[in-house]
């Protein structure tokens, strides 16, 4: 009986620490969860940052391609907004640079004009304009 008595006390003590050393794993893994939890919140407040950041630079832009179409010039539009007047420039290439790969683009436009059916166009702020019906005789593709 001294024996068992041993043994059950033996495995309650085992039984004991087990359990110490569980809660301790436990309260550690609870840990590393929000640590875990932590950085992906952050990392999702970030896209949104990013995503919003995207937003105004290309409102600013926007607002620099306006000036420009309205003839200032980049030293002026520069001054008037307070940046540089290489950011206006880069600005003023990046449009042209759109617009040459816009206009080298594979477009139906042609075939539409040849065909006399009218063509979308789109202004200088990127939004569409009226459409033009061709109607000369060499834009419909007929000799004089």
């Amino acid at each position: 009986m001294g024996k068992t008595n041993r043994q059950l006390d033996a495995r309650e003590r085992a039984r004991n620490a087990r359990l110490r050393l569980d809660a301790e794993r436990d309260k550690r893994d609870g840990l590393i969860e929000d640590a875990v939890a932590a950085y992906y919140t952050a990392g999702d407040e970030r896209e949104d940052l990013v995503a919003t950041l995207r937003d105004v630079e290309a409102r600013m832009r926007a607002t620099v391609r306006e000036l420009i179409d309205l003839r200032e010039t980049p030293t002026r539009v520069a001054a008037l907004l307070g940046i540089e007047a290489r950011e206006v420039r880069a600005i003023r290439k990046e449009t042209a640079q759109d617009q040459i790969t816009t206009r080298s683009a594979p477009d139906t436009a042609d075939k539409d004009a040849a065909a006399g059916r009218p063509t979308k166009r789109v202004d200088a702020q990127g939004r569409n304009a009226p459409p033009v019906v061709h109607t000369a005789p060499d834009a419909l593709g007929v000799d004089r």
